[in-house]
């Protein structure tokens, strides 16, 4: 990020937070979500926050999961944990 230019920064900021429209913040990020229609797969730290993005999923095969125990990283915290959850909701979606 050191080396994005200052505008590119504030546009995006912009388009997350402050413009109309803003997905970032909800209801706009509700609304935009749930036009998704395609799975969605997402990991949260927080169940709160899984519980309502689990609201906004509708196309099957979208999972959503809580993991308490981590970070930003999930990745790195959790390598083994990660790639067997990418791999099983392939394999599901696969199956259709």
């Amino acid at each position: 990020m050191l080396g994005t230019p200052d505008h590119v920064i504030a546009q995006a900021y912009a388009g997350m937070y402050t413009g109309p429209g803003a997905v970032g913040i909800r209801p706009h990020s509700e609304a935009h979500l749930r036009l998704r229609g395609r799975p969605a797969l997402t990991v949260w730290t927080s169940e709160e926050a899984a519980a309502w993005e689990r609201g906004t999923l509708h196309a099957p095969g979208s999972r959503v999961e809580h993991w308490p125990d981590s970070g930003h990283y999930l990745h790195e915290e959790h390598a083994d944990r990660t790639i067997r959850l990418l791999r099983d909701w392939a394999d599901r979606a696969a199956d259709g």
